[in-house]
C-alpha cells in the first residue's frame, strides 16, 4: 500500500474510532438517565404507597368514598344532618347550582356572599327572591337539587317544619336505627317493652295464633289430642303461662320446639303462619312497627328472608321411629326437629318443628340478604349442624329502628336538613370562588382539599350549632389508604420499569457493539500506523543514501 493511501486509510480509521468513542460516551450518558428515570419511578412508586383517600363511615358500617352529595344530601348515610363544607373563613362551600339557588332566593349577596340581613324566615309558597327558606327550597327545585314532591311536603309541613335547628334549636332525635351485637339483639328483644309497659314488643304470639287456627294448648308429651300442640324447651314441655310470655329473644336463647298430632302438611301451615308473625314483628312488610325494617333496602331484605325460610319448611323430614311408643315417637320427633330446619313428620301423625331454628334461619337468610351470598352464612335444610346461623356470630351488627326518635315523618326529617342549610347560610354566608364552587363535587379535589386545610367540615354539635373541627373528629369521616391509588401507581410504575429495562437492555448491545468495532478498529489503526512507519523510515533511508 502507497504511503498516501496508507494515511488516508488511516484517517478514516481514526475518524471512525472518534464517532465509535463519541456514540460510545452517548450511551453511557443515556444508560445514566435510565438509572435515574428507574430511581425517580421508584421513588414515586414508594411514595405512592403511602396515599390516603378520606371515605364516610355511617353507622352500619357502610364505606363510602367521600364525596359532596354523600354530605350534601339528604339521608341515612348523614342521618339526615348537613355536613357543612367550609372555607377558611368560615363561609359554606356550595356548589355552582346551590350558590346560584341561594342567590337568586335573596338569601346571600351574588358578589360577597354574605348573608343578607333581615332574610331569615319561612316565606310563603308563592315567594321567589324574598330570601325566605321556602325561596331558597324553590330555587332549590328550580336547579334539580331537590324534588318538587319534597319542596311541596316541606311546604305543606307550614310552621311544624321551620324551626332554628343548626343554630342553636332543640335537636332532633334523628337516629333511625340502633346497632347492636347479637347478644344485646337478643337481650333487647327479651325487654323491649310496648307502650303500655305491660307487654314485650317481640312477643311471639304464639297463643293467639293456635286459636286462629283451631288448635289449643297441651302441657304433657304423652297426653294430648289432635287439636291440642306442645311447646317444649330442650324437649321439655312448658306451662301455658310460659308460652304466653314468649319472645323472640326467648326462642333465640333456648331451644325451642313446636310439636302437635298432626301431618307435615299441617305442621306446614301452622309453622309458616308462626313465621310470619316472627317475621311480621321483625318488620316484614311492615315499616312502622319497627324492627330491622329501618330502609328500603332492609324492606326488601326482609322479604327475601321470608321466601327463603318458607322454602326451607316445603321440605319435609320422615323420622319414623320403627313402631315406638306414642311417647318415644313425640320425643323421636322433637329430638330431630331440633337438629333440622325443616318440618319432621314422625310416625302415629305426629309433627314437630324447631322454632327456635326457624327464627335462626329467618335471621340468617336476612343477614344473607343484606351482605350477600359470600358472607359465610347460610342455613342447610335437614341439618342444622350444616347451617352457619348469623345469630351464632356473636360480633355481627344488627340495626333496630329507633323506638325513641321524635320523628315518624321523612318530610320532617328532609326539612329539618334544609332548615340547617339555610340557617346557617343566614348567619355564616358562603364562599364566592368559583373554582371552589365547581371542583367541590370532585371526589378527589374534596378529599385533598380538605387533608391539606384548604377546606373544613362543619359539624352539628350537641348544643345544637355547627363548628368546624378536624375532618376525622365528626364520627363519619376516617382516612384510610387508598388501595385503587396505590394499584394504579404500581401498574404504573411497572410500565415505566419495564420500559426502562428495555431500554437499557438495548443500549447495552448497542455499547457491545460499539466495543466490539472498537476493537476491530483500534487492531487495523495500529496495522496501518505501522506501516506509515514503516513506509516514512523506508523513504528516509533511501534519500539519506
Amino acid at each position: 500500500m502507497g504511503l498516501a493511501a496508507s494515511q488516508a486509510r488511516f484517517l478514516a480509521i481514526t475518524s471512525r474510532k472518534m464517532n465509535c468513542e463519541f456514540q460510545s460516551m452517548q450511551i453511557a450518558q443515556e444508560k445514566l438517565s435510565v438509572t435515574r428515570d428507574l430511581q425517580k419511578a421508584s421513588q414515586e412508586y414508594q411514595n405512592s404507597l403511602s396515599a390516603t383517600k378520606l371515605v364516610w363511615d355511617t353507622e352500619d358500617n357502610t364505606v363510602y368514598d367521600l364525596s359532596y352529595d354523600v354530605m350534601m344530601t339528604p339521608s341515612m348515610a348523614n342521618d339526615y344532618n348537613p355536613y357543612l363544607v367550609t372555607d377558611t373563613k368560615g363561609k359554606i362551600v356550595l356548589s355552582e347550582s346551590m350558590f346560584n339557588a341561594a342567590v337568586d332566593a335573596g338569601v346571600i349577596d351574588a358578589k360577597t356572599g354574605d348573608p343578607k340581613k333581615g332574610t331569615k324566615t319561612i316565606g310563603t309558597e308563592t315567594s321567589t327572591n324574598d330570601g325566605s327558606r321556602n325561596a331558597f327550597l324553590y330555587q332549590m327545585g328550580v336547579r334539580n337539587q331537590i324534588t318538587p314532591e319534597t319542596v311541596t311536603a316541606i311546604k305543606n309541613l307550614g310552621n311544624k317544619g321551620y324551626t332554628n335547628s343548626g343554630i342553636g334549636g332543640e335537636a332532633l332525635d334523628k337516629t333511625i336505627a340502633n346497632a347492636f351485637n347479637t347478644n344485646s339483639f337478643i337481650t333487647y328483644m327479651k325487654n323491649a317493652k310496648s307502650e303500655d309497659g305491660k307487654s314485650s314488643i317481640y312477643a311471639l304470639n304464639v297463643g293467639d295464633i293456635l286459636s286462629s287456627s283451631g288448635y289449643s294448648f297441651g302441657t304433657s308429651k304423652s297426653e294430648f289430642s289432635n287439636n291440642q300442640v306442645i311447646i317444649t324447651k330442650s324437649g321439655s314441655p312448658i306451662s301455658e303461662s310460659e308460652m304466653q310470655k314468649l319472645t323472640l329473644g326467648e326462642l333465640l336463647s333456648g331451644q325451642y320446639e313446636l310439636t302437635g298430632r298432626m301431618n307435615a302438611e299441617a305442621m306446614r301451615t301452622l309453622a309458616q303462619s308462626i313465621l310470619k308473625s316472627m317475621g311480621t314483628t321483625l318488620g316484614w312488610q311492615n315499616a312502622n312497627i319497627g324492627g330491622l325494617n329501618v330502609d328500603d333496602e332492609s324492606n326488601e331484605a326482609l322479604l327475601q328472608a321470608m321466601e327463603f325460610t318458607l322454602k326451607c319448611l316445603n321440605k319435609d323430614y320422615d323420622t319414623s321411629s320403627g313402631g315406638k311408643i306414642l311417647s318415644n315417637s313425640v320425643s323421636n320427633a322433637i329430638n330431630q326437629a331440633a337438629q333440622t330446619n325443616s318440618i319432621v313428620s314422625g310416625e302415629n301423625n305426629v309433627s314437630s318443628v324447631s322454632l327456635t331454628n326457624m327464627l335462626k334461619s329467618f335471621l340468617t337468610n336476612f343477614a344473607v340478604a343484606i351482605e350477600g351470598f359470600d358472607c359465610g352464612y347460610y342455613v342447610t335444610e335437614n341439618d342444622k349442624n350444616k347451617s352457619t346461623y348469623v345469630t351464632d356470630d356473636i360480633g355481627y351488627q344488627f340495626l333496630i329502628k329507633n323506638d325513641n326518635t321524635s320523628i315518624d315523618e321523612k318530610d320532617v326529617l328532609m326539612a329539618d336538613f334544609y332548615n340547617q342549610l339555610y340557617n346557617n347560610l343566614c348567619v355564616s354566608g358562603a364562599s364566592t370562588d368559583v373554582n371552589k364552587q365547581q371542583q367541590v363535587t370532585d371526589k378527589s379535589y374534596l378529599s385533598n382539599a380538605i387533608k391539606n386545610g384548604q377546606l373544613f367540615i362543619s359539624s352539628l354539635n350537641n348544643d345544637g350549632y355547627f363548628y368546624q373541627g378536624a375532618y376525622t373528629l365528626n364520627g363519619h369521616v376516617a382516612e384510610v389508604a387508598d388501595e385503587d391509588a396505590i394499584a394504579q401507581a404500581e401498574a404504573e410504575y411497572n410500565v415505566i420499569k419495564n420500559k426502562l429495562n428495555y431500554k437499557e437492555e438495548t443500549l447495552e448491545l448497542d455499547m457491545k457493539n460499539i466495543d466490539t468495532e472498537l476493537s476491530s478498529l483500534t487492531t487495523e489503526y495500529d496495522t496501518v500506523k505501522n506501516l506509515i512507519s514503516k513506509n516514512v523510515e523506508k523513504v528516509f533511508t533511501m534519500f539519506s543514501t
